[in-house]
């Protein structure tokens, strides 16, 4: 008989956890707020408030500012977030190139750094020992101490689940289970999460992007396939297993190409790095020896060969964001990932207008389909993790042994009851 799922009740620390996070949250969202503000939108008592801002100006995650003039009594004093805060390093493994980015509270890079990595990096001792030298350079790039960090966040393309990278052997029966996150994090000895490339930069969209007026999203990425990040309600879906969003192996034709799913006509075979490798490539090369730079090369100078997997692949992506509405409902869907600025410009052209809406929206904020704010959004949204794990204000918080860690670290986590202690995983 199956074991049914243990539910359990919370107490007043967890309560508290969850509303310092969604002061926190709409600090973040508004730039700055009094404290009467943040009463009337949070709901919370404006006691409550006064003594939650006060914690975490103690924190260091918030600075008292300016007093607002021009209403009857004392002048009210505004809050705002302090994005010296905390700090967070997050590493993309894209085509060819292992990139990363350090940025602040407030999402502002401090400190970029890329390097050029072998189609496959194997074993994969010598990728974490990447990303250990690319933390190090990045952490002298901008001056900070390595305790200063929150975490280390990593966009990775496959199958990531609870920190745990699996890959292809050379028998495709067989896949190795690497323990990226902890293997990493003991090596740096910092809190370290891993996570699916796409369902990252999603997480980096809802913090630093698109999350600022969507509650409700569907982030497309661009990697050598293609794969996606479903947000609902301003969280991040992960599904039963950890797999929601996989619209790579979304079947778009019956009998089609055969992928390395075991399925056929997966929608990654038509619409994705590879697939655009694969159509300029030629008989002499394999879609993997294509550097990115490649296709923006080509795109200038109006390559038929590119030109033609455009028109090739728009009804496919148009098919799949048909599903992706029906399936999700979102207020938009989000174009993003590695595939250069010009290529992607003009396969939203192509894919424009889209099929119609099954529901549409009376009175639509967003347009249905949107470019990804930053080019850089994986590394950014792999930085996102570690910042998203103490600040989003997820009612997961207020079960008991959800999300709990080890000893909380420093003032920050015990105030926010963040899950840093001593755990190393995905979101």
């Amino acid at each position: 008989m199956r074991k049914s799922a243990m539910l359990l009740g919370t107490n007043i620390e967890h309560a508290k956890s969850l509303n310092r996070r969604v002061v926190l949250e709409a600090v973040r969202r508004s730039g700055s707020m009094t404290r009467a503000d943040l009463a009337r939108l949070t709901g919370l008592t404006a006691q409550a408030v006064s003594n939650i801002s006060l914690e975490l100006v103690e924190a260091g995650l918030v600075l008292e500012g300016a007093r607002r003039r021009g209403q009857r009594g004392q002048p009210a004093t505004e809050i705002s977030l302090n994005p010296e805060g905390g700090f967070a390093v997050g590493l993309s493994l894209g085509h060819q190139a292992l990139s990363g980015v350090l940025v602040n509270l407030a999402g502002t890079v401090l400190a970029t750094e890329s390097h050029d990595v072998a189609k496959r990096v194997l074993p994969l001792d010598r990728l974490t020992d990447e990303m250990e030298t690319l933390v190090q350079e990045l952490l002298a790039r901008a001056g900070l101490a390595r305790g200063q960090l929150w975490g280390v966040g990593c966009g990775l393309p496959g199958l990531v689940r609870d920190g745990v990278l699996s890959v292809e052997t050379s028998s495709t029966a067989e896949r190795l289970h690497y323990p990226l996150a902890e293997t990493l994090g003991r090596r740096l000895d910092l809190p370290v999460f891993a996570e699916n490339d796409a369902r990252a930069a999603a997480i980096g969209e809802r913090l630093y992007g698109i999350g600022r007026q969507a509650q409700h999203f569907f982030y497309i990425h661009f990697g050598f396939g293609i794969g996606g990040g479903p947000i609902i309600a301003g969280e991040q879906y992960r599904g039963g297993s950890g797999g929601a969003g996989e619209i790579g192996h979304m079947i778009v034709k019956p009998g089609g190409r055969p992928c390395n799913c075991g399925n056929r006509g997966c929608l990654e075979q038509y619409v994705s790095l590879y697939a655009a490798a694969e159509a300029i490539s030629g008989a002499d090369r394999s879609p993997e020896d294509v550097p990115v730079r490649e296709l923006a090369q080509r795109m200038e100078r109006k390559d038929p060969l590119l030109l033609g997997w455009i028109r090739d692949a728009a009804p496919y992506l148009r098919l799949a964001i048909h599903n992706i509405e029906i399936m999700f409902d979102p207020e938009t869907v989000v174009l993003g990932g590695s595939l250069p600025e010009t290529v992607r410009n003009a396969l939203i052209a192509e894919t424009e207008p889209l099929l119609p809406a099954v529901y549409p929206d009376s009175r639509p904020r967003l347009p249905r389909l949107v470019r990804a704010e930053a080019q850089d959004m994986p590394a950014l949204g792999a930085a996102a993790l570690p910042i998203s794990a103490m600040l989003q204000p997820s009612r997961d918080l207020l079960w008991k042994g959800r999300g709990a860690g080890g000893q909380a670290l420093n003032l920050v986590q015990t105030v926010l009851g963040a899950p840093l202690g001593g755990q190393a995983g995905s979101l």
